[in-house]
């Protein structure tokens, strides 16, 4: 099983009502329940632990979770609120206000966190919830104690505004780099993290920190995969961009998918990895990830509309 721990909430998505006024429509999301969702419709074995609320908007997204096949067993379940991300869209990119306090979500500690069976071969973790506190010390809590002969694969999904505490964050992040397997950044957040430089050289600089693997992608020009013998470039799906919500997200299940079709979902797997099933995993990201920026919202695809 893929295990992906973060953050479940509700994004506020901008519509019209039927006379023109703004309004907004609540559509289940999250970074991490995305890239969960995404696995599920790809016939991933996959799970989600989260926190998850009993409220009107915590049905949802367990209604969702189970209709796109994601067991949610391990959530953590509570009385206290969703969190909801109003979205505004700008040429198709999103931004989000969020509103997270005391949330169940939020709320989460390092006791909270299940133990993984010998079922979870593959932790990933990323999105909002690594950012704050106290749920951000209970994920990193989890991905610690569970990395030990799993894949990690972490998604920092840097929103800058979001964070609070700079320096906490980025020690935070040093510490699952250390034992996480692949990373995947946008050239923006590889930036963020590593400062401004020749994508090559940052790619290598954040792969000296941990990881084997280091996916970057770059919107229209494509993704690639930096490891030790070199770079593996795919390039992006020609599409008619709707908006880019959950892009990100779905790429990160066709990857995974990808490599656990293939055999490869695992640290030895990992290790001798060869350049065709690299290509194929990135290709499998990059086309579902077309497919969910030509709709509106964070709605991937399942695996029949993959050619």
């Amino acid at each position: 099983m893929i295990l992906c721990a973060g953050e479940a909430l509700i994004d506020m998505l901008p519509r019209e009502t039927g006379d023109g006024a703004a309004a907004f429509a609540p559509v289940a999301g999250g970074s991490v329940f995305n890239t969960a969702i995404a696995l599920g419709r790809l016939s991933a074995d996959v799970g989600l632990v989260t926190g998850l609320s009993r409220d009107l908007f915590g049905e949802v997204l367990s209604n969702a979770l189970a209709a796109s096949d994601v067991d949610s067993q391990l959530a953590i379940m509570s009385d206290r609120p969703t969190t909801l991300a109003f979205v505004t869209l700008t040429d198709g990119h999103a931004k989000y206000a969020f509103y997270d306090e005391n949330t169940a979500g939020r709320l989460l500690e390092p006791a909270d966190m299940p133990d993984p069976g010998p079922e979870v071969g593959t932790l990933f973790f990323g999105g909002i919830s690594l950012a704050v506190e106290p749920c951000a010390a209970a994920y990193e809590a989890l991905c610690l104690k569970a990395a030990e002969g799993r894949v990690v694969m972490l998604d920092p999904n840097i929103r800058p505004g979001f964070i609070q505490d700079e320096a906490a964050f980025r020690a935070r992040l040093d510490r699952m780099l250390a034992v996480a397997d692949i990373v995947k950044v946008s050239d923006e957040d590889l930036a963020w993290i590593v400062g401004e430089g020749p994508l090559d050289e940052s790619a290598t600089a954040l792969r000296a920190r941990g990881p084997s693997i280091i996916c970057v992608t770059r919107g229209a020009e494509g993704v690639e995969a930096h490891r030790a013998s070199g770079v593996t470039r795919v390039a992006a799906q020609a599409v008619s961009v709707v908006d880019t919500v959950g892009a990100g997200d779905t790429f990160n299940a066709g990857f995974l998918a990808g490599l656990s079709e293939a055999g490869a979902l695992s640290p030895e797997g990992l290790a001798s990895l060869s350049e065709d099933t690299l290509s194929a995993a990135l290709s499998l990201g990059a086309r579902a990830a077309a497919i969910t920026v030509s709709r509106a919202g964070a709605n991937p695809p399942w695996r029949d509309e993959l050619p």
